[in-house]
């Protein structure tokens, strides 16, 4: 009896180890279908026609990303979708970034966004997916607080009275 409680507990002693590894990386939001980290999100009706929620976002792109005094900043346009890739450094982190590209697709009283095609940039730069990428809950966390802050920023603007 005392062997099988023994074994029992190692046995859990060993599977808590692995939990916080596991934990880390679900702080940010994977694709149910690729398991790729991606934020996502479709909107609500608004109150402003897709010209409307155009001159918004555009408005913010402007004030947000310079691809002219930011050589990591590539822009582009197709029809009503928009594209944004950029990078952007973990606080108090010398030389780690998280890279990532920002669609936003418009329609009339709508938006969508994807925040995909992470990658973790420090010695090399890695998707964020690859076990190479990081192992430290803290870099996850920081990326995290950096990236919905670039969505809620988004968001502010477009639901904005501008």
């Amino acid at each position: 009896m005392l062997k099988h409680m023994l074994i029992s507990f190692a046995a859990l002693a060993i599977s808590s180890l692995d939990a916080p590894a596991q934990d880390k990386r679900e702080i940010i939001p994977r694709d149910s279908i690729t398991q790729k980290y991606c934020y996502q999100h479709v909107s609500d009706s608004l109150p402003a026609t897709k010209e409307e929620l155009r001159a918004k976002l555009e408005k913010w792109i402007k004030q947000n990303y310079n691809a002219l005094e930011n050589k990591y900043v590539k822009l582009g346009v197709d029809g009503d979708s928009y594209t944004i890739h950029d990078r952007e450094a973990l606080p108090g982190r010398a030389r780690k970034f998280v890279e990532y590209d920002l669609t936003v697709d418009l329609k009339e009283n709508r938006y969508r966004y994807k925040l995909t095609n992470l990658q973790y940039a420090a010695v090399g730069m890695y998707p964020l997916e690859d076990k190479m990428a990081t192992d430290k809950r803290s870099d996850f966390e920081e990326m995290d607080v950096i990236l919905r802050g670039i969505i809620a920023s988004m968001e502010a603007a477009l639901k904005s009275g501008w």
